[in-house]
This record gives C-alpha cells, structure tokens and sequence, in this order.
C-alpha cells in the first residue's frame, strides 16, 4: 500500500522536473506553458468524480492497479509528444490523460488506505502521504540528475516508467481486495460520486479548500518571498524551501502516531495553529533563520491535515465517492491558492498577501473541533468488524 503511494510521487517528480525542458524544446512562453499546465488540472477533475463512481462498483484496488498500470504508460509518452514534433496540442492533449490518470490514482490509493485503516483499526493514512512525498522528491531529484549527466528526457522518463511497473507489480500481491463497494442507495443502485460535497462532506470540503489553499500558495510562493522580499541569494531560498518540505515529509510519517493518541480533530486544531504561528514568524522576522524556521513550522502544520480529512471523509458507506468529492474541492484550493495569492501580492506586496495563509491555518485551528468532533468520532480509526 505504502509503495502506491511512492508510484504516484515517482511518476509526478520527473514531469515536474522537466517542465523546464519541455517548455524549451516547444518554445513556449509561460503562457503557454500554462495551458498544458491547466489541462492537466481539468483532467485530474475530470476524473476524480469518475474515480469516486467505479470504486464503489469495482473496488479500489482494481481501479488502483488499472491507473497504475496507465499512469507508467503515460509517463514517457509525455516526453514522446515532444519528440515527435506535435507541438503544443499533442503535449497538452497528453499532460490531460496524465492528469486524469493521475487524479485516478490519488482517489483509489486513498481509498484503498483507509479500507485497510478500517481492517487494520490502526491509522496508516499519514505515513502513506509521506510516501508520496519520499517518491515525489526521489523522481524529481532522479531526473535533475539525469538533466545534469545530458540523459535525454524520453529516455528518463522510460526508465521511471519501468520503475513505476516494477514497483506497481511487486505491489499488487498486497493491495487489499476487500469490497469498497458498501453504499448503495435506497433503491439498490450503487450510490457516485458528486463532484461538490454534500452533508458532513461539505464542511471536511471547505477544510481540504483551506488546507490545500495553503499547501499551494506556501510551495510556489515560499522561495519568491525569502529571494524577493528577503533578497537572499537563489541557493538559501531553495534551502529555505527545501526546510518546508523535509519538515512536511517527517510530519508526516509521525502523523499516524500523534492521530493515534490526541484524536484526529487534535492534529488538525494543531497543525492550523502550526501554520498561522510559523508563517506569522516568517513574516515578522524578516530574517533567514526565522523564515526557515517558520517554513519548517508551517510544513509540520500542513503534513497530516490532508490524511485526517481524508480519513474522515471515508469514515462513511462509500470511502470512495466521499474522498473523491472532498479531494476535487481540495485540489482547487491547491490550483486557486498560489494565483489568488499572486493577485494580492500584485496589489499589496507580498508579505500582505501571504496573511491570508495565516488567516486560513487560523480557520483550520478553529473549524477543526465542530467539524471532526470534539469526542473524535468522526475521523478516528474505528474497531476491525468482528467475524465469524
């Protein structure tokens, strides 16, 4: 379980590590680049409803090796779009089906954790996020090596692909194979997906909005304002960002303990808190050492709020279509935060403009106990069901 979660890094790492490149070889401007960028984004929305709609009939483990599967396809065809010449629309035709595949792969593998949470009646949600994590930074390091050693990059990204196989492969065996699909409706019918959240989701909605609203406009923000506003040199500002995710990275794979023994609600009011005090500090120190400091703070923060709102979302009949419905609203915060922030920032200065991070981990601080609970039961690992 905790390799598909490093399959899912592993293939986005190298696609964001030869953005750069690809931008290059298809001379575009970064307007242009916004387009395949954008219809990647319409294809992982496009399919997370979609995803939320075949679990429950299909089980998450098939939806998951099937994403999978095409997922180390779709990577060196990504790098293959440039080669042949096709230019802008066959590379932007290509980041969608990778975006859509990759959407599918993030709803079935959450699905597929929390089922085995609720077997297992022991918290694993976190420590597969930072799975994601360790594979995301390991194919994005992977491929800024071979940029540097002249590797072409479809030969790169043909490489990760037999990696992301092996790894899907030596995966499956393992995969839990449980029956996701528990909701049905009144009237027999398998209940879907709704992209927009409904009922107790719509609140665990607007708390993924803000937790990704801010995990966005951190990641692409952080390094313009320790090199803008702070005018550090190139090199501190990535070390200054490098700090923000290695302390997310960590968080993470201590999130499942902390969850296990203060309760969900308690590491979301937490980390809210995390994030407000840690950026705040950033802000008003106006120094290296405190930026990092505080970036570090916020990645801490920002580390297991994703996992408990997720896990709580698939506390219901239908883990699938509730976690695909709060992650579609989610990942337009993600999208949303880091424009929304450059507006502001346009208008006001940056340093202004990132407050609204800090007013937003204050929301997460407050919404957290009326949301999850107070006695943790929403949210919270629930007993294995006895069997006969």
């Amino acid at each position: 379980m905790l390799a598909m979660f490093a399959v899912d890094g592993l293939g986005f790492g190298p696609w964001a590590a030869h953005l750069p490149t690809f931008k290059d070889s298809l001379r575009l401007s970064d307007g242009g680049l916004s387009v395949p960028l954008f219809a990647m984004v319409i294809g992982s929305l496009v399919a997370m409803p979609v995803a939320g709609r075949l679990i429950p009939r299909h089980g998450s483990r098939r939806v998951l090796l099937v994403a999978a599967f095409l997922y180390a396809m779709i990577v060196p065809l990504i790098a293959l779009a440039v080669v042949v010449g096709g230019g802008l629309p066959l590379f932007t035709a290509a980041a969608f089906l990778y975006g859509a595949i990759k959407g599918t792969i993030d709803v079935s593998a959450n699905a597929q954790a929390v089922g085995v949470e609720r077997e297992a009646a022991r918290p694993i949600l976190s420590s597969c996020h930072g799975c994601w994590s360790l594979g995301s930074l390991a194919g994005a390091g992977g491929a800024a090596v071979a940029l540097r050693l002249g590797s072409p990059p479809l030969l790169t990204m043909g490489l990760a692909s037999v990696v992301l196989l092996a790894l899907t492969i030596a995966s499956a065996p393992h995969l839990r194979t449980g029956d996701d699909a528990e909701a049905a409706a009144p009237d027999g019918s398998p209940r879907g997906a709704s992209i927009w959240p409904k009922g107790r989701l719509l609140p665990l909605g607007l708390l993924a909005f803000l937790g990704l609203f801010c995990e966005g406009s951190v990641a692409d923000w952080s390094a313009v304002y320790l090199a803008g506003t702070l005018g550090v040199s190139a090199a501190s500002a990535a070390v200054g960002f490098t700090s923000y995710m290695t302390a997310m990275t960590l968080a993470r794979f201590l999130g499942d303990r902390l969850t296990q023994r203060l309760g969900p609600a308690a590491v979301l009011r937490g980390g809210g808190l995390l994030v407000a005090i840690g950026l705040g500090l950033a802000l008003a120190g106006r120094t290296l050492p405190a930026a990092m400091i505080g970036f570090a703070m916020v990645g801490v923060g920002l580390a297991n709020a994703v996992p408990v709102i997720f896990r709580s979302a698939g506390s219901g009949a239908d883990p699938g279509g509730a976690i695909a419905s709060v992650s579609t609203i989610g990942y337009l915060g993600f999208l949303a935060g880091p424009p929304v922030i450059g507006v502001l920032s346009e208008a006001m200065g940056l340093p202004v403009a990132l407050l609204l991070v800090v007013a937003f981990g204050l929301a997460i601080a407050i919404a957290a106990g009326a949301t999850l609970g107070r006695g943790e039961d929403r949210g919270a690992i629930p007993a294995p069901a006895l069997t006969s």
